[in-house]
């Protein structure tokens, strides 16, 4: 353990105790929204929700004359829907300031300390989207584990976290001459034994090349080694990611029965079919590539390098089109990095540009999300004896997913409202919004 993370243990070890001494009975809240869109997509006949403690207790119509005792908010302006579960994110990339212009050289000088300042600003930007749940996949010395100790503990605000640590990189592996001695299979069992005693939830494979303004897709990893780290992690609980900017990798991937693989790009129809009879998630990070272009000016890329991210965004949505039409399971991964946090939904937008509807856009962005964390039971859904993870929407998010990606203006995590206002009473705040449904009385 780091001279930081001890310090940081010890702070949040008092800090708990001073909130335990505080902590009241669970308070009963009526929750009164226009209308209720599930994480399935479907549109619930009920709209009120009774939260009790951080649970979904109850969900009808007409629970405060049921409860009179209990806290009413209404929010008739708004549509609720789950709390949006973010796959694939880098909380801890990111600068004291703005760039100066070569954005990934001024990171790697970044220390630590200012890495996870940086992650607590983008935990709270997060959340002002919806964001409520997140999957952080590397960060370089440790950060994601601290910014997961502030959060659960709730000295600063942000999404719950899924962590990996370090990914399996090869400019992180050890000196060549320890790799041809020992072999690249013992050193990704021993990485992968190695994240799960540290506490991960998740072992990175980088089994590629590709990243930012670099769209190659050279193998770096093979089979052997991949399914050797998967084999360790599933073993210690850990679950697998693989990066793969085209499919040079996936085929070993898929064999090796890793849980999701991230960006891939080009499968033909055959390798398509292979992925849709296994239970591996894809995660295609449309938007990454856009946000890099239209910050360009941040990381010093030039007009061609812009156009190449943009022809790599056409490849990748009609990937995912395809990957969608053989039914793989999709689920919503910005790849957020520095000044992209706050833009991470807007990745349901190409979602729904490469033929899914705003429904099935939800579903990859709560349900999906849910089940590829392991968490299925428990989050991405407005259904009782789950996680009070509430994100009100203005418009009809069946309509237009706009409303998600644009118009998030109430959010509310494990049962405490983290943005927008608390109206209180039978005060109606704006206009019913027409969902064209019975039982809106």
């Amino acid at each position: 353990m780091t001279e930081r993370s001890q310090l940081l243990k010890a702070v949040i070890i008092c800090f708990s105790i001073f909130i335990s001494g505080l902590s009241a009975s669970a308070e009963v809240t009526v929750l009164k929204f226009a209308g209720l869109v599930d994480g399935t997509g479907e549109l619930l006949a009920q709209r009120e929700l009774l939260i009790e403690g951080e649970l979904i207790t109850e969900i009808g119509d007409h629970l405060i004359d049921k409860y009179p005792d209990a806290r009413l908010i209404t929010l008739n302006n708004l549509v609720a829907i789950p709390g949006i579960i973010d796959v694939h994110v880098h909380m801890a990339y990111g600068l004291q300031g703005h760039s100066r212009g070569d954005a990934w050289t001024e990171l790697m000088a970044t220390p630590a300390s200012e890495r996870l300042v940086a992650a607590t600003r983008h935990a709270r930007q997060m959340l002002q989207i919806g964001v409520t749940t997140a999957r952080d996949l590397t960060a370089f010395e440790g950060e994601d584990f601290d910014l997961k100790a502030l959060i659960d503990s709730k000295i600063i605000p942000g999404p719950r976290l899924f962590i990996s640590g370090a990914g399996i990189h090869p400019l992180f592996l050890p000196p060549v001459n320890e790799v041809k001695r020992r072999g690249l299979v013992s050193i990704f069992s021993e990485i992968a034994r190695q994240r799960a005693g540290a506490g991960a939830d998740w072992l990175k494979i980088f089994a590629t090349t590709g990243s930012a303004d670099d769209l190659s897709d050279t193998q770096n990893f093979r089979y052997p080694e991949i399914v050797a780290a998967t084999e360790i992690a599933h073993s210690e609980g850990l679950k697998v990611a693989v990066h793969s900017y085209g499919p040079s990798a996936v085929r070993d991937s898929l064999k090796a029965g890793v849980d999701s693989i991230e960006h891939a790009t080009g499968m033909d129809d055959e390798l398509l079919d292979i992925w849709s009879k296994t239970k591996t998630v894809y995660v295609p990070t449309i938007d990454h590539n856009r946000y890099y272009k239209d910050h360009r000016d941040e990381y010093g890329y030039d007009e061609v390098v812009a156009q190449n991210l943009m022809e790599f965004v056409d490849r990748n949505t009609a990937t995912l089109r395809r990957a969608h039409e053989a039914g793989i399971s999709i689920a919503m991964g910005s790849d957020a990095v520095m000044s992209m946090f706050g833009q991470n939904t807007r990745e349901l937008e190409w979602f729904v540009k490469a033929g899914m509807t705003p429904a099935e856009a939800i579903q990859a962005a709560t349900v999906n999300g849910a089940h590829l964390l392991g968490q299925g039971h428990f989050l991405g859904r407005l259904k009782i004896g789950y996680a009070a993870d509430i994100v009100g929407v203005t418009g009809n998010p069946l309509d237009d997913i706009r409303s998600v990606s644009q118009n998030v203006t109430w959010v509310m995590k494990a049962g405490d409202i983290v943005v927008g206002d608390i109206v209180v009473g039978d005060i109606v705040v704006g206009d019913i919004v027409d969902l064209d449904t019975e039982n809106r009385n």
